[in-house]
């Protein structure tokens, strides 16, 4: 009996049921897409499947042998491969193109004949010949780009004969030509027998890679079936458990005013240009599924990276080279990567509040520490940050009060815009209710406000109008209390991007 099968899958976390007696079978030679909403159980469901986790009960059957995985090793030797999202953690940066290949075959030397260097290099050229890749084999990794290391990876897995691919959000950070070249290769392999089970959250590419779907909700299968026969619409209306329907919300009142704009903004990472407007007091929300080019387009907002155009603030034109010049113009940036870009991780509380606020704080370049210790603690009672020390070393408070502090050392910089990029990722509930309470207060103050996120939700909380981002574009733009979740889903996943949709974005965008 050919195929995958996983039958009757239970795993729970303590006494949190996270799967339900999951059912799931992929053939020979196809793509399964394996959809569902953050927390449905599909990251689980792989676990297992690639000898991550264990099963509470339940059984995996691989081409009629039945299997119980107690590690990866286990179900690698099986023919299960697995090409995760984050591929730089699959790969050792420093080591050449050729040794990451066949580095497992090096580590798994004492139970089976080293290849020599020659035979090495013979059986990495071989196999990124069959992904479509050619390249220098002593070419180091941190050398290449992103889709040349996600075709090493899956190269890597082919080398341990793997019959079972999962692709973890395969395309969430490839341009449209890397993504339109890696469905080739998949269909290539696809016809040698390969299968994929295929992760993402961009549905317009389920539909045009994956043979059949099945789709997890609350750890139940709620839907599997053919890819063709199923409607994006009906996608997402089986993720989230409700039919695709339009919500009225109060709207709420800001400035006609333009504060802030951006015109003709080239954004070189993905090669597109920009145009966007934020009135007085408007918080404008940018809808975008992961590698939308979301973070690409807060960077050339900041001078961050290579860039061109014109920016405006309260009218007044500007031309930025850097994030010093932009940041002085009144442009201030919370990072979506707190911890690397928005923190002095080993200092304290005080120092990281103060620190774009030295010229107050200075008198003949000493710093006035009393004056310094005033304007932290004001900050820190504003900001409910926890625990309530100036002292306390940043690295210890928790990832809700550590973004409490980003925002905070910008608060009396006297911006005029202030730009967040995934503001509450990786913080709790009440962190977050806390997080949108300052960033509301902002825009009550008239301050311009751009929150970009992949959590939906929150922009229909929070954001009077909110633009989708796909392909480093901005393809529609809506009014926050006319718009539905299923619509920011369905527009973000690449639904509406053919025949008069395209004018209707485009006239949606410039309206």
């Amino acid at each position: 009996m050919s195929g995958l099968f996983m039958k009757s899958i239970y795993k729970s976390f303590g006494n949190v049921p996270v799967l339900k007696g999951v059912n799931f079978h992929v053939q020979k030679g196809e793509v399964h897409a394996l959809l569902g909403m953050n927390g449905a159980g599909k990251s689980t469901l792989m676990k297992i499947l690639a000898g991550d986790l264990s099963a509470n009960e339940g059984t995996i059957t691989i081409d009629g042998a039945d299997y119980r995985f107690s590690s990866p090793a286990d179900a690698k030797k099986a023919g299960i491969g697995l090409v995760v999202q984050e591929v730089d953690t699959a790969l050792f940066p420093s080591l050449p193109v050729y040794e990451n290949i066949v580095a497992d075959d090096i580590v798994n030397a004492k139970r089976q004949p080293l290849l020599s260097r020659k035979q090495q290099k013979q059986q990495a050229e071989k196999l990124l010949e069959q992904v479509g890749l050619s390249l220098p084999l002593h070419k180091p990794i941190q050398t290449c780009t992103l889709h040349e290391k996600q075709l090493i990876v899956l190269a890597k897995v082919l080398s341990s004969s793997a019959r079972y691919i999962i692709l973890d959000e395969p395309t969430a950070a490839l341009s449209e030509v890397e993504t339109k070249r890696l469905f080739q290769i998949i269909k290539q392999l696809k016809a040698q027998g390969v299968s994929f089970i295929y992760i993402s959250h961009k549905l317009k590419e389920v539909k045009e890679i994956c043979d059949r779907v099945t789709i997890l909700r609350d750890g139940i299968v709620v839907h599997s079936g053919n890819a063709a026969q199923l409607s994006i619409e009906d996608m997402i209306s089986h993720m989230i458990g409700r039919s695709y329907e339009r919500n009225e919300k109060a709207k709420r009142a800001y400035s006609d005013e333009v504060a802030f704009e951006v015109k003709q903004l080239h954004i070189a990472k993905t090669n597109t240009t920009v145009d966007l407007q934020i009135r007085k007091g408007e918080i404008v929300g940018i809808a975008g599924l992961a590698g939308a080019g979301k973070t690409e387009f807060a960077e050339s907002i900041l001078a961050a990276t290579k860039t061109s155009g014109e920016w405006f603030i309260h009218g007044k034109r500007y031309t930025f080279s850097s994030p010093q010049e932009a940041i002085a113009a009144g442009i201030c940036f919370i990072p979506e990567e707190r911890r690397k870009q928005g923190l002095f991780l080993r200092e304290t509380v005080r120092t990281n509040l103060t620190v774009r606020l030295l010229p107050l704080l200075a008198k003949w370049q000493w710093i006035l520490r009393k004056k310094e210790e005033e304007v932290a603690q004001q900050l820190i009672e504003t900001l409910r940050i926890h625990p309530p020390f100036p002292h306390a070393i940043v690295q210890h408070l928790s990832g809700g009060n550590q973004q409490k502090v980003v925002i905070g050392k910008w608060l009396h910089t006297n911006g005029d815009v202030f730009i967040f990029d995934e503001p509450t990722k990786g913080i709790d509930i009440n962190a977050k209710t806390e997080v949108f309470s300052i960033i509301r207060s902002l825009a009550d103050k008239g301050k311009a406000v751009l929150y970009m996120t992949s959590e939906f939700q929150e922009l229909l909380d929070i954001a009077d109008t909110i633009y989708v981002m796909a392909n480093g574009r901005l393809i529609r733009r809506f009014a926050a209390e006319t718009t539905t979740y299923e619509q920011l889903i369905y527009y973000s996943s690449g639904g509406g991007e053919n025949g008069s949709n395209n004018a209707l974005a485009r006239e949606a965008v410039s309206s």
